[in-house]
């Protein structure tokens, strides 16, 4: 009885007893273009896994890793390595690059040497979403999941999985020792003063841990969005740079609660046009919309619930969010899944739409 008027009370109201509820986007998130009137430096579809090196920027496309070169107002490729397999990770240290080749290994290439493929084991390869050196001889490796490879992540969260793990490399012994477990998809990592910080995409949350048997420590929870991979910020205060995949949705949010639903949805139907989150949308007209709600006149609403959108986070040495750039439901900066600082700049690689802008951060902090 009494839970019946509850739902018809919240009925009336209005009311989400589903929990279906997002945060808003307000505060130091509060949307802006910034990412849209950016300068875009080149245009590389499915650009990833950016990262300064001594020897300049990189980046994977695929199977390949690019370096690029400066030109006058954008970036050029100058070299094409070809790797035995997709690059789902990348991470550098002074003049060491690791690179995480799907279902293949973990290579180490020390300046102009050739990679050679560290020992350890004990974890999915196929899935390593990002690394972080702390010191030249320490790899921090952020593992998505024990049953998907990296690029069926979307299959990872429908299924609701959270077999995450978070690992250490010893790079002149090869040891690999597990740190962390049962974690919903952590796609991002960095080490950092003796911490490490890493993005629990499907928890929507950063969290960090500390000394041996620390137990982690959520640093940044309730994000309306999905974390992903996490650079240093040179400029003052130091701190980071955070990069959220995707914004979450109230519609995925219902789904995910659906059990008979989602298990029908994963089962019968392409991944490209489930209810889930994306990296970018447009390009067909199969996908998921919410009718009026987010297109009139055949004109997408920039304001309307987003599918996907670009979004970058500046935080400090603590993690609290101080601003953000952002492009709009409406926007052509969409999915950033990568960032470094290079040359006084802000490159941002966004996978969605295959594009790198650069941004010349100098604004005051905004803090809720």
């Amino acid at each position: 009885m009494i839970g019946a008027l509850k739902r018809g009370w919240a009925s009336f109201r209005g009311f989400d007893l589903t929990g279906s509820t997002v945060p808003p986007m307000d505060g130091p998130l509060r949307p802006n273009s910034d990412l849209d009137a950016a300068p875009m430096l080149i245009e590389l579809d499915e650009v990833d896994n950016l990262v300064a090196t001594t020897e300049g920027t990189v980046c994977s496309v695929g199977e390949r890793i690019l370096k690029l070169a400066a030109t006058d107002g954008g970036l050029q490729i100058a070299a094409t390595r070809h790797m035995a397999g997709r690059v789902t990770a990348m991470a550098a240290a002074a003049d060491r690059l690791a690179i995480a080749v799907e279902g293949a290994s973990i290579l180490l290439q020390s300046g102009g040497d050739e990679p050679r493929a560290l020992a350890a084991g004990g974890f999915n390869v196929g899935c390593v979403t990002a690394m972080s050196f702390a010191g030249p001889d320490t790899l921090y490796l952020a593992v998505g999941s024990t049953r998907h490879g990296a690029s069926d992540w979307k299959r990872d969260l429908m299924t609701r999985s959270a077999t995450g793990e978070v690992w250490r490399i010893d790079i002149a012994s090869g040891g690999a020792t597990r740190l962390a477990e049962g974690l919903a998809f952590p796609s991002g990592i960095f080490a950092s003063g003796g911490r490490v910080f890493v993005s629990e995409a499907w928890r929507h949350r950063v969290v960090a841990y500390g000394g041996k048997g620390a137990a982690a420590e959520v640093v940044l929870g309730g994000l309306p969005a999905y974390p992903g991979r996490i650079a240093a910020a040179a400029a003052a205060p130091g701190g980071f740079w955070l990069a959220m995949f995707a914004p979450r949705n109230p519609l995925v949010e219902f789904v995910l609660k659906e059990d008979a639903y989602r298990e029908r949805m994963v089962a019968t139907i392409d991944p490209a046009y489930w209810i889930a989150p994306s990296l970018v949308t447009g390009r067909s007209f199969l996908e998921p919309i919410q009718g009026g709600a987010r297109k009139k006149l055949n004109r997408l609403k920039p304001w309307s619930p987003a599918w996907s959108t670009g979004l970058v986070v500046r935080c400090d040495g603590a993690m609290q969010m101080l601003r953000s750039h952002h492009s709009r439901a409406d926007g052509h900066v969409h999915g950033v899944t990568s960032l470094c600082e290079i040359g006084g700049r802000l490159l941002v690689g966004a996978k969605g739409s295959g594009k790198i802008v650069a941004i010349d951060d100098n604004r005051e902090p905004v803090r809720a």
